[in-house]
C-alpha cells in the first residue's frame, strides 16, 4: 500500500496517481454513505429529490430543508445524521492519509 520506511520517496507522478485513487476512494466512500439517506427519506415519504437534498444536507452539517413530523422520522434523521459525519471524517482521513505518510516519511529521510 505505502512505502517503507527505508525505500526512496515516491515519485510526483506516481504520489499524484495514489493520491487520485484515494481521493476515488473517498468519493466512493461519501455516495455510499449517501444512499441509506436518501432511500431512508424516500420512504419517510419524500420523493427522490427532495430525500437526495435532506440526505446532502445533512453530510453538509446542515438542518435538513424539508422537516419530517413523524417522531420516528426524527429518530432516522438522528441516527443518520451520525452515521454520514462519522463517513465524512473517514472519507477526510482517506483523502489526507498519502499526503501524512508523504510527509512523515520525508521526515524521516531526512533524519539519514
Amino acid at each position: 500500500m505505502f512505502e517503507h520506511v527505508s525505500s526512496e520517496l515516491l515519485s510526483i507522478r506516481r504520489f499524484l496517481l495514489r493520491m487520485a485513487r484515494y481521493f476515488a476512494i473517498a468519493v466512493l466512500m461519501l455516495l455510499f454513505g449517501l444512499l441509506p439517506g436518501v432511500v431512508g427519506f424516500h420512504v419517510l415519504g419524500l420523493s427522490l429529490g427532495e430525500a437526495t437534498l435532506n440526505a446532502l444536507s445533512l453530510l453538509g452539517g446542515v438542518e435538513p430543508p424539508v422537516e419530517l413530523a413523524a417522531d420516528h422520522s426524527r429518530w432516522f434523521v438522528a441516527g443518520y445524521g451520525l452515521f454520514i459525519e462519522a463517513v465524512f471524517f473517514l472519507a477526510v482521513a482517506t483523502l489526507l492519509a498519502p499526503l501524512i505518510h508523504r510527509m512523515f516519511h520525508r521526515m524521516h529521510l531526512q533524519e539519514r
